[in-house]
């Protein structure tokens, strides 16, 4: 959904010397090329179409086409934001999006039927679980800090005649809960990473929710800034890490810098995932890359239980891959500042010699 239209403050009459750059919004006409372009952050024309999550993600399938049981695999126990469709259910999310065409239903109305059937939440608590579990958090509406030093938005690459400040609301995203941080070291995370509220950080996955009949650039383009923000940050840490350890990237350094979107347009989705372009020489930052790996629509069984697969592959690739790379970058980090930590986890990987 739309964050709310800020208006522009006109230049004073007594400070004539002084030139002020207008505000783009985000449902700019030109929000594309103002904003993304001079960042380097490119929407691709072309697709990576994968219509297989388990052969995007290298993760293994069940055998005879059941149902994966996400539970039962080491380390996601705890998390609740499984999706398990039986068919009725199936079905009925079919008609409900044609009914919601046939009745012009509001972008509010898509969103949270979307919400209640495909993004579950975890329950809160009052005090952070200590038992080291990863969970995910889903924040609606969030809106980005913008005077935040461990939250950067991401660098323009030429001048720019309108200013941005990324103050985004992205629609729905989802985060790392702090409680798969050992607590002993939670306290020393703050000044190395953003974290929102002392609850959560590292976000891998934002949506966006456009109403039937709506403009799918303009999902895109709101969908790919946002991300954006939380990939530069993920890359961020990851550089610190690697300098840390002063020793050069590797490829699977590099695979980790990813973060996944999806857009929402009526009932038609598109599955995203945004990739950093690195230096050739030094791995500096040089913009991110959004592609299109699959999109579809809600109108039949079998393209709802694609999206099914595809976003519980997605929770299971924040809950594991992610969030152990995240936090093995921030134990190498804290490790340089000469903070205790356990380093078990990173001699068993091979991160740390």
């Amino acid at each position: 959904m739309d964050p709310p239209i800020s208006e522009d403050t006109p230049d004073e009459p007594d400070e004539p010397l002084i030139a002020k750059k207008s505000r783009v919004s985000v449902r700019s006409t030109n929000f594309e090329g103002e904003v993304l372009v001079p960042r380097r952050i490119k929407i691709m024309k072309t697709s990576d179409l994968q219509r297989d999550p388990f052969k995007h993600f290298g993760t293994d399938p069940p055998p005879g086409g059941r149902a994966v049981d996400y539970t039962a695999l080491n380390g996601l126990e705890a998390s609740k934001v499984w999706i398990s469709l039986d068919d009725d259910s199936v079905a009925e999310i079919v008609e409900e999006y044609q009914a919601m065409a046939m009745k012009e239903r509001t972008e509010a109305d898509y969103a949270t039927f979307a919400m209640e059937m495909f993004f579950k939440r975890q329950r809160l608590f009052v005090q952070v679980p200590s038992d080291r579990k990863w969970r995910t958090e889903r924040m609606i509406q969030l809106v980005y800090p913008t005077n935040d030093e461990c939250w950067v938005a991401p660098p323009c690459f030429q001048p720019i005649r309108q200013e941005f400040k990324f103050d985004i609301r992205p629609d729905c995203s989802y985060w790392l809960s702090l409680a798969g941080f050992n607590q002993e070291y939670q306290c020393e995370l703050v000044d190395k990473i953003y974290i929102h509220k002392e609850e959560n950080t590292c976000p891998y996955l934002t949506i966006e929710f456009k109403k039937h009949g709506q403009s799918e650039v303009q999902a895109r383009v709101q969908a790919a800034a946002a991300a954006a923000i939380a990939l530069y940050n993920r890359y961020l840490l990851k550089e610190a890490a690697m300098n840390a350890t002063e020793k050069p990237w590797t490829d699977p350094d590099r695979h980790q810098i990813r973060h996944y979107v999806i857009t929402f347009v009526g009932a038609k989705f598109a599955i995203w995932v945004l990739l950093a372009n690195l230096g050739e020489d030094d791995d500096s930052w040089n913009g991110c890359d959004m592609r299109r790996l699959y999109s579809a629509k809600c109108g039949s069984s079998l393209t709802v239980r694609q999206l099914e697969m595809w976003i519980n592959e997605i929770h299971r690739w924040g809950l594991s891959e992610h969030a152990t790379s995240c936090e093995n970058d921030l134990k190498i980090v804290l490790q340089k500042g000469g903070v205790e930590v356990s380093m078990l986890e990173l001699e068993e990987t091979g991160e740390q010699s």
